[in-house]
């Protein structure tokens, strides 16, 4: 079970994965091997499972960004998911509910790489049709900034 603490704990790991135990045990009013305690404790249980790193803007910018919605062949989900997965340019697929089965967020370097990404994906076993949005900016990003 998580408890309130726990739940502080992960929003300052949050905002930065990187905090010094003490300043967080500080924050929480905790001792700071309680911190260590919990962050085991947590890790062990699965509800943390890695720390990351967060690309600064100026790289995030150097990508190009699109999220490609996807109708597929039903019978075929777990084919073209386990394909989608094999692909690097693909960062994130949702299963979503609605006129289309998943979206895929892909980040690529050019926009001809992109172009082929789009022709392997539309290409596959179980597809039935695509459409796809570039990003052209972000005006904010809970995930990146820890808002």
């Amino acid at each position: 079970m998580i408890t309130s603490k726990d739940k502080a704990l992960i929003e300052i790991l949050k905002q930065n994965e990187r905090k010094p135990i003490s300043e967080i045990a500080r924050e929480l009013s905790v001792s700071r091997t309680t911190v260590q305690q919990r962050l085991i404790r947590l890790e062990q249980q699965g509800h943390i499972v890695g720390y990351t790193v967060r690309l600064g803007e100026s790289l995030r910018q150097a990508k190009i960004s699109a999220h490609v919605n996807l109708v597929i062949d039903p019978n075929k989900s777990s084919q073209v998911i386990a394909t989608l997965k094999k692909l690097p340019s693909i960062d994130t697929l949702f299963s979503v509910s609605g006129k289309v089965d998943l979206i895929a967020i892909i980040s690529v370097d050019t926009p001809l790489e992109l172009d082929h990404q789009l022709d392997n994906i539309s290409a596959l076993t179980g597809i039935k049709s695509t459409e796809t949005s570039i990003v052209l900016g972000v005006k904010f990003d809970r995930h990146l900034s820890g808002e």
